[in-house]
């Protein structure tokens, strides 16, 4: 069975924040205007802290319920540009520096550390109605970089919670369902109650209340949120330079994620600032800031295979060993395929395993599953790799499955096995999605010999 707190630490997202902010310009008497005024070129400091404490709930074995205790601590710090502000349609667009980014997170027995890569370049942030994403321009991220640094309560869509119209000091409002869903980084808000009230105005700070529950759906999994907060606003400096939050999760357990109960306390502290060189024109004029197909991807390197890849951010990494690594497709909650990857052993420098080799190969392996070769080809990536491709159709369980194994090979005799596995009537659903993992693969500098690590006891994977 594999060890479900490697399984839990590794797969815990960055647990869900929030961020309220407002501001106001007044109006006669006690009333006042809550409308934004950003600007491009507009530079800020934003400070995070974060504890958490609850429950992590995983299906270890896929039908054994295993609820470990979780404890995160996690801090983040970074400037902020903002690069555009559209109003139709609403978008917002940054660019983002950090200066620090750690999360202690620990299930279980299990402890690990995450931070950004000391090479890490700048990050950009955009939103809209449909869609929250950060990117890294000058190379895809990897997931526990995204995880840590994609928090819910995200800065630029922060004046998405304010009132349409003046209000006075004790009325209340209620933010949109949909712009909850996106703060949250939720697919879908089915019901809230959540309100925003503006409590008083003493020396030129604007106090603020919020609270409520809200229910939704995120990757198709149910999920709950209570939270109850308050923040600062200086009018003078029109900036909500600080709140704190608490917060009560329960979310359910996902295809390629566990569910949880925690309880959270967040707090930020946001100030305006001068733009940090990093963000400065002549620093980003060979970065691409368009979110493209390529924003959406991300890198996998193997902890203890000696081989990484790009992927789309529906994949999941399961599973990473010296001998297997596992990943899952999720769209919108289904599970629609799997992919496992294997080192193969060496061949001699030169010398490749033939299409009809690896046909044999293929069937051979399926056994009396094996239906038909429904296609079969070999090409060569743009990193120079031999690649196998052989899709079959077959039956497991009375199901009709679909199969596309891969054999992946150099001039140095370094080898590689992918294989998908999918539905039939998901084809559709599933597209192109292998492509792209195989043309990135590419084989790392060789660690130890294979048969070295085949004996050796495998160290943890978070």
């Amino acid at each position: 069975m594999k060890n479900p707190v490697k399984l839990a630490v590794h797969a815990v997202p960055f647990v869900v924040l929030f961020c309220l902010a407002f501001h106001a310009a007044p109006l006669r008497g006690d009333t006042y205007r809550l409308d934004s005024a950003w600007e491009s070129g507009l530079c800020r400091q934003v400070q995070v802290a974060l504890e958490v404490r609850g429950e992590l709930r995983l299906n270890a074995d896929g039908q054994r319920l295993v609820s470990l205790p979780l404890e995160v601590e996690g801090r983040l710090q970074y400037a902020e540009r903002i690069l555009s502000v559209e109003q139709e349609p609403w978008q917002r667009q940054a660019v983002r520096s950090y200066s620090h980014a750690l999360a202690k997170i620990k299930a279980g027995q299990g402890v690990v550390n995450r931070t950004l890569d000391e090479n890490q370049g700048p990050i950009m942030a955009l939103v809209k109605e449909d869609q929250s994403l950060l990117f890294c321009p000058s190379q895809p991220l990897r997931r526990e970089s995204l995880d840590l640094i994609d928090v819910q309560g995200n800065s630029l869509l922060v004046d998405r919670l304010l009132p349409t119209e003046p209000v006075k000091i004790g009325d209340q409002w209620k933010p949109e369902e949909r712009w909850l869903a996106r703060l949250f980084g939720w697919d879908l808000v089915t019901q809230s109650d959540v309100t925003a009230r503006l409590v008083r105005v003493e020396e030129r700070v604007a106090l603020l209340e919020f609270s409520g529950r809200m229910e939704g759906s995120t990757g198709g999994v149910a999920s709950e949120l209570e939270l109850n907060g308050k923040g600062n606003f200086d009018l003078e400096q029109r900036l909500v330079t600080w709140y704190a939050v608490s917060l009560r999760e329960k979310r359910a357990i996902g295809h390629a994620e566990p569910g949880f109960e925690v309880t959270a306390r967040l707090r930020m502290a946001m100030k305006t600032a001068a733009e940090p060189p990093e963000l400065a024109d002549s620093n980003l004029a060979l970065l691409s800031t368009n979110s493209g197909r390529s924003a959406d991807l991300l890198t996998f390197v193997s902890d203890h295979a000696d081989f990484q890849l790009f992927h789309d951010r529906r994949w999941r990494s399961m599973l990473d060993r010296h001998d297997l690594s596992v990943f899952r497709l999720v769209d919108r909650g289904e599970l629609v395929a799997q992919c496992n990857v294997s080192e193969l052993p060496e061949f001699e420098p030169g010398k490749h395993l033939s299409l009809d080799e690896f046909q044999a190969d293929v069937q051979r392996n399926l056994g009396e599953q094996f239906g038909q070769i429904v296609e079969a080809s070999q090409a060569e990536s743009d990193g120079g790799n031999r690649i196998l491709r052989v899709v079959v159709s077959g039956m497991a369980s009375e199901i009709s499955i679909q199969w596309i194994y891969y054999h992946i090979s150099d001039d140095q005799g370094r080898r590689a096995a992918m294989a998908f596995t999918f539905e039939s009537d998901l084809i559709e659903r599933f597209g192109e999605a292998d492509r792209t993992l195989v043309e990135s693969f590419q084989f790392r500098a060789r660690g130890e010999p294979l048969e070295a690590r085949q004996n050796a006891e495998d160290p943890p994977r978070f």
